[in-house]
């Protein structure tokens, strides 16, 4: 083919590499698409570290429920004791022992306030149960973002296959169709990082 023919080629045509356009729009969605992957295993990781943190969580919070309920029935033991005693003389309790249990008494209604709370420590009732509302935030934050980014993937890996696709095709509808999947894909992925909707 001369020069003016391939000139006129060119001109009728309009582009000497048809394809360049959709390889650069493959590549963008490439690189979005590894964008939504990269979100996606980051709020994987942070759903499995709070996922087991909110378990370590919850045993201690029920651990501490359990203590505090062991406490409060031996207080109310030792308490109906003495109450019957003091009521009834022919009760076998010398002052001693009524002394003595006054102040296991007093000990546990002690160690009852500090488990629910203590300002010297920081695995009290309230701190933990504070504790357990972050890792609840945390956890449902990751899930949206997580949800976010998976649409986002699926939507930028088909975006590819149309766009790729319409190379072989010669239909328009498949480079559009993709770009506007792309568009979407991009827009989720946005989306997963900032949680605008």
């Amino acid at each position: 083919m001369n020069p003016e023919k391939a000139a006129e080629v060119v001109e009728k045509d309009g582009d000497t590499q048809p394809h360049a356009k959709k390889a650069i729009v493959i590549s963008i969605l490439a690189l979005t698409l590894a964008f939504a992957s990269l979100g996606s295993t980051k709020t994987t990781k942070i759903l499995t570290v709070n996922n087991i943190q909110i378990s370590n969580t919850q045993t201690i919070y029920e651990f501490r429920i359990l203590r505090q309920l062991v406490l409060s029935t031996t207080v109310d033991l030792l308490s109906s004791e003495l109450a019957d005693a003091g009521s009834n003389k022919s009760a076998n309790i010398s002052a001693k022992s009524a002394k003595s249990m006054n102040e296991i008494i007093g000990r546990y209604e002690k160690q009852i306030q500090s488990i629910e709370k203590d300002d010297g420590r920081d695995d009290d009732k309230q701190d933990l149960q504070a504790k357990l509302n972050d890792l609840k935030d945390i956890i449902h934050n990751a899930k949206a973002k997580n949800e976010r980014f998976e649409y986002a993937e699926a939507a930028l890996q088909i975006a590819i296959v149309l766009v790729s696709a319409s190379i072989i095709a010669t239909g328009a509808f498949l480079f559009w169709g993709g770009v506007g999947l792309g568009l979407i894909g991009l827009i989720l992925t946005i989306n997963g990082y900032w949680l605008f909707f």
